[in-house]
């Protein structure tokens, strides 16, 4: 190649060098995007409807065969009797039963003298206002023991909806509240994720009027109902600033 060539192809190349970097600070600048992220808690409440019961149905014997026959028609008995009383025979479940030896214990050596056996029923009320009757019922019919294990919710209800949405609508309003501070507008949600309750500013408590009642030794009314549920969520959202 001559020296001619040579100087041609350096200049081309530089042109080209030219123009690719007048063409890049051409091109206008993107602008950064800009958000806000926001910890905040919401929660929802209401009134149970319905409540799981647990019976327990105890019977001893000197015999394990004659406990079982013995255990087994009160057992039958119960079922047959919340069913009369209006408990579907599907929300009635029989769990394993447990079976205990009476001991004896002498100058002779420990004998076995009978047999205990407890078995545990779980049933699913569908109506709270029927607890009362049911449990009646329920002893009447040879249960040895009774325990409200819990309340619920209709079939297919569900409370965490409601404090998620509880949870962006206090999200929402802390993220307007900066971002006016920095004369912008909030925009659109970019994401969200659930987070624990570390770092998130609590949400207003609904008994804040009856504890400052208490700090001035007035009477608080209570507002918490035994059957009374509530549900509690903290999500991390993050916002578009405009």
């Amino acid at each position: 190649m001559t020296m001619k060539k040579i100087y041609a192809s350096a200049a081309l190349i530089a042109a080209c060098t030219f123009v690719t970097t007048l063409t890049q600070a051409q091109q206008p600048m993107m602008p950064t995007s800009r958000t806000i992220t926001v910890l905040a808690s919401g929660s929802a409440g209401a009134v149970a409807e319905r409540v799981t019961l647990g019976l327990t149905v105890s019977s001893g014997d000197p015999t394990a065969t004659g406990l079982f026959v013995k255990q087994n028609d009160i057992v039958k008995h119960l079922e047959e009797a919340l069913e009369k009383g209006g408990v579907k025979a599907i929300d009635i479940t029989e769990q394993p039963f447990h079976l205990m030896p009476n001991m004896e214990y002498g100058q002779n050596g420990t004998r076995i003298i009978g047999y205990r056996v407890d078995t545990p029923l779980e049933v699913q009320l569908e109506n709270v206002k029927d607890l009362p009757r049911i449990i009646d019922l329920a002893t009447a019919s040879g249960a040895s023991a009774v325990n409200v294990e819990g309340f619920g919710l209709a079939h297919g209800k569900s409370l965490h909806e409601d404090a998620v949405n509880d949870a962006i609508a206090n999200a929402r309003k802390e993220a307007t509240s900066i971002a006016k501070e920095m004369g912008k507008t909030v925009g659109d949600i970019v994401s969200i994720s659930e987070a624990g309750d570390e770092g998130a500013a609590p949400a207003p408590a609904k008994g804040g009027e009856e504890e400052e009642e208490r700090e001035k030794g007035g009477k608080a009314k209570a507002t918490q109902q035994p059957n009374t549920l509530s549900e509690k969520a903290t999500l991390k959202v993050v916002f578009e600033v405009r």
